[in-house]
């Protein structure tokens, strides 16, 4: 008889418990990293207007780190992480560099609001990631939805918006970012208990600047004068959708855990969809309204469909 070996992420898997009063600040935390998230894509399609995709990521990440150090220096916390976490800090550094990338890059071939119903996949693409790497197991119910969410990021990402006639290859990076995000949410939650959320998110934001800023040398990182609203753009995605979102996002996987963090971002799309009309003025198109619920649908099912191993 042969044993299989499951890779364990984290911490070991448990079937999640009603919401506690006491896990109260850490759910704010998660709502207010999804809000600016949310609004971080239309941040993204102005700073364009300027900055390269590698440009704009090493700049933003710079000033988040710059800030989330300053936090700590003002909260007397210690600036490297706990010796057992720093490898993996800095492999999850890496990964948000790349992470990022992919969804600037992204940014230039496809709309806000598309960006926003793809991201609504990730907290399926985190419920099979538990179940592949933490032992957590899947009714039907959940892999049903898993199929649905499916078919809605599919037709979201075959059609193109009338205005920008090469989407698809923006979906498509949109839709790889993903699973780079996901893939944090999963590996990040046992170094935050251990060395803070605040140090491993300084941490990973400063490991990701060097790569991205040796990438900016080679594509540049204007090539346009700054303006303004790119200005405004860059300091809000470092400031706000930088060190703010994922400080608390981070604190938010120590308390909650991977799959109710990801929770939240059943609502990203909603805030991207509002401020994408107001401040952009880009149509809502017959894909989004089509796809984008359904996708909401299949991962609202997978959220149903899981329970815990069996001790």
């Amino acid at each position: 008889m042969h044993c299989v070996r499951r890779v364990t992420f984290g911490a070991p898997p448990t079937m999640p418990a009603p919401f506690a009063p006491a896990q109260l600040p850490a759910m704010g935390k998660a709502l207010l990293a999804t809000v600016l998230w949310g609004c971080s894509f239309i941040a993204v399609r102005i700073a364009l207007d300027a900055a390269t995709p590698a440009g704009l990521v090493w700049m933003r990440n710079a000033l988040a780190a710059l800030l989330l150090f300053g936090l700590l220096r003002l909260r007397g916390g210690a600036f490297l992480p706990q010796p057992g976490d720093r490898l993996r800090v800095a492999g999850l550094g890496l990964l948000m560099g790349l992470h990022y990338l992919l969804q600037a890059e992204a940014m230039r071939h496809t709309s806000a609001m598309q960006a926003g119903w793809i991201m609504a996949f990730i907290p399926a693409v985190v419920a099979v990631g538990a179940w592949l790497f933490q032992g957590q197991r899947m009714r039907a119910i959940g892999w049903l939805g898993i199929a649905a969410a499916s078919v809605g990021v599919f037709v979201l990402t075959t059609a193109d918006p009338a205005q920008l006639t090469d989407a698809g290859l923006g979906d498509g990076l949109l839709f790889l970012s993903t699973f780079t995000w996901a893939t944090y949410i999963l590996l990040s939650g046992a170094p935050a208990r251990r060395s803070g959320a605040l140090c491993i998110a300084a941490g990973v934001t400063a490991t990701s600047v060097l790569p991205t800023a040796l990438l900016a040398l080679v594509q540049g990182s204007w090539y346009a004068a700054p303006t303004t609203p790119t200005v405004a753009a860059l300091v809000f995605l470092g400031a706000g959708a930088g060190a703010i979102a994922l400080w608390a996002f981070t604190t938010a996987i120590a308390e909650l855990g991977p799959e109710r963090s990801a929770a939240f971002q059943y609502l990203q799309p909603f805030v991207t969809l509002v401020a994408a009309f107001v401040i952009l003025s880009e149509p809502i198109g017959r894909a989004q309204l089509i796809g984008g619920p359904v996708v909401l649908l299949g991962v609202w099912l997978v959220q149903r469909g899981k329970r815990a191993v069996a001790k």
